[in-house]
């Protein structure tokens, strides 16, 4: 099968998930919201400490503050777990929260800020993986049984999370790359280039070169995961991912053996990806 020619109204016909188009970022915010507030006010109803693994990026939080706000949601059950952060390359340290990179900054700013103070979860159920204890992370995913829910999406080499595939001219060994835990890494050139496209601007000096990052184990072991695209590029990334062949070299091919995914994409990410040799912008 050719992939790439795949037109989104057949994903459903090769892969038993939901898949559902939305017309643009804000239409997947608002969904993804409801979804997420909806879980964290159940597991309240009924008791329950509801572990949710974060990505950067892809998602507003502040979307979730607002509708916790509205409808009066008490995040107390809620743990977050973020799926990864940079490293200050001179100390090893967690990106300091002043740099304007740092994940965790993002995560207070758009979701805990907004939210009323009394709606807020217990500062000590806002995880982020440490880099000096990687293995915290994973027996804390391991504990719960598995992340409840998982958001994210791919990153430009089929990445998930900061899970790289090996460089090209090494060897890729399936089962290490399905098996890695939460560990220290240094990003993939193509993913810092794919940062500094969408993050920077073309910064490129301004990104860090490692970040600590959950496992595909951990990844691999939620219960459910919810995928999320919008970008022009994750036309491409998403058909490679979930119906090209399943391999190291990307990463998030592991995810077609899940038994619960759910993907939402917006109308520009689902749209057939098209080469465009003077890198037109669109613009007038």
């Amino acid at each position: 099968m050719d992939f790439y020619a795949l037109p989104s109204t057949a994903f459903a016909d090769h892969r038993p998930w939901p898949f559902h188009h939305v017309t643009d970022v804000d239409a997947l915010n608002r969904r993804i919201a409801e979804e997420a507030v909806g879980a964290i006010e159940s597991a309240g109803r009924n008791g329950h400490q509801l572990l949710i693994i974060t990505p950067t990026g892809p998602l507003d939080y502040t979307c979730w503050a607002d509708l916790c706000n509205r409808r009066r949601v008490s995040c107390a059950p809620l743990t977050t777990v973020s799926m990864d952060e940079y490293l200050d390359e001179a100390s090893g340290d967690l990106l300091p929260l002043e740099h304007p990179l740092s994940f965790r900054r993002y995560l207070q700013t758009s979701f805990i800020d907004h939210l009323d103070p009394v709606l807020r979860p217990d500062p000590a159920n806002v995880h982020f993986p440490d880099p000096h204890d990687p293995q915290r992370t994973t027996a804390m995913i391991e504990a719960h049984g598995g992340a409840d829910l998982c958001y994210g999406g791919f990153g430009i080499t089929g990445h998930f999370a900061f899970n790289d595939p090996p460089e090209p001219e090494d060897p890729c060994d399936d089962n290490d790359v399905r098996d890695s835990r939460t560990r220290c890494v240094k990003i993939m050139r193509e993913s810092q280039v794919q940062m500094a496209m969408g993050g920077s601007h073309g910064n490129f000096a301004i990104l860090p070169r490692r970040a600590v990052t959950l496992g595909m184990h951990e990844l691999l072991m939620s219960k459910r995961i919810h995928l999320t695209f919008m970008r022009s590029w994750h036309a491409g990334v998403l058909r490679r991912a979930l119906f090209g062949p399943v391999t190291g070299r990307c990463p998030g091919s592991f995810i077609q053996a899940h038994p619960n995914v759910t993907v939402t994409m917006t109308r520009l990410a689902a749209t057939l990806p098209t080469v465009n040799v003077t890198q037109s912008t669109g613009e007038p």
